[in-house]
């Protein structure tokens, strides 16, 4: 009867290691691409909201707010500065790293942005 051999099965665990090791590549390419995209829509959607506060005859932050709104962005904060109108605001936390991050304990509130917009100078 012949001996067994040492290795014998470790196709199977390298197989196994190499298929994990995919999976979480995977895993943690697609929650970067999720907060790039997140980062990119508060981005624009903060853009847009100063924007039309600016361009607001009255009530900057009103007009601000219902942009913000339409564009699936939550406004923070809305002031004038010197004629200018700045906002901040967030979007949810895409919902695979929202689970993630709240499964160890760092729950992520969202994604923020803040732009700044005036009338053009004269």
């Amino acid at each position: 009867m012949k001996a067994m051999r040492a290795d014998r099965g470790s196709a199977t665990i390298w197989s196994l290691a190499l298929t994990f090791m995919l999976l979480l590549g995977g895993f943690v390419t697609m929650a970067t691409g999720q907060v790039a995209v997140a980062r990119q829509q508060v981005s624009t959607a903060m853009d847009l909201a100063a924007l039309a506060g600016a361009q607001s005859i009255s009530q900057p932050c009103d007009q601000a707010q219902f942009v913000a709104q339409a564009n699936g962005a939550q406004l923070n904060t809305c002031y004038l500065d010197r004629g200018d109108v700045v906002v901040s605001g967030t979007v949810p936390a895409p919902g695979v790293l929202q689970h993630l991050l709240g499964f160890v304990g760092q729950p992520l509130a969202g994604i923020g942005a803040t732009a700044r917009a005036g009338q053009p100078e004269q």
